[in-house]
Parts: C-alpha cells; structure tokens; sequence
C-alpha cells in the first residue's frame, strides 16, 4: 500500500513539474509576416512561432508584418549579428535586407 501512494505522489508530482515547466512554449504570432527574395520573389510565413529564428536567405525589399509580434530582422543566418531593424506589429517598411528573423512580444 506505501508502494502504491509513493508511485501515485511521484507521477503526479511528475506531471506537475511537466506543466509548469510548458507553458508559454508554444506561442505563436496570429497572422502573416511577408518578405521579398531577389527577383522580386514573396515569401510568407504563416502564424510564426515566438522566439523561433527562421532563415530566410537574402531577403531584400518590401517587408510586410502582419502578425501580433515584433519581427526582428537579423543580419546573418540563424539569428546571429546584429538585428538591422525591427517592424513594428501589422506594419511594413518600404526596403530592407537580411538574413533571418525572429518575431517577440
């Protein structure tokens, strides 16, 4: 019977730690964030993730933000270097170039 109540407690102590330790980790920004490739080619990234890098080549143009989230334009790959210029939530800048971003509250 000790046996049983011990198990019981640990996995349900398991589990409390597992659901404070989630939350918050699977946000994502509500909208479309849209950038130009050369060539003048749209790409579109649909609901991104919070805090999430994403590569997005050579970007370079038009930018547009039209999520709920700051959109913070790197100057290298995997979010590294300097951020160039952050867009405001459902905004857009009429010229930009860089090599990743990353959307924040």
């Amino acid at each position: 019977m000790v046996r049983g109540r011990v198990s019981a407690t640990l996995g349900g102590l398991a589990a409390a730690v597992l659901v404070v330790a989630l939350p918050g980790s699977a946000q994502a920004a509500q909208g479309v964030f849209q950038d130009h490739q050369p060539g003048n080619v749209l790409e579109a990234l649909n609901n991104p993730r919070d805090n999430q890098c994403y590569t997005t080549g050579n970007a370079e143009g038009a930018v547009e933000n039209g999520t709920n989230r700051f959109a913070e334009l790197y100057e290298a790959p995997g979010c590294r270097g300097d951020v160039v210029q952050t867009v405001d939530p459902g905004s857009a800048v009429g010229w930009a170039e860089f090599k990743s971003v990353k959307f924040t509250r």
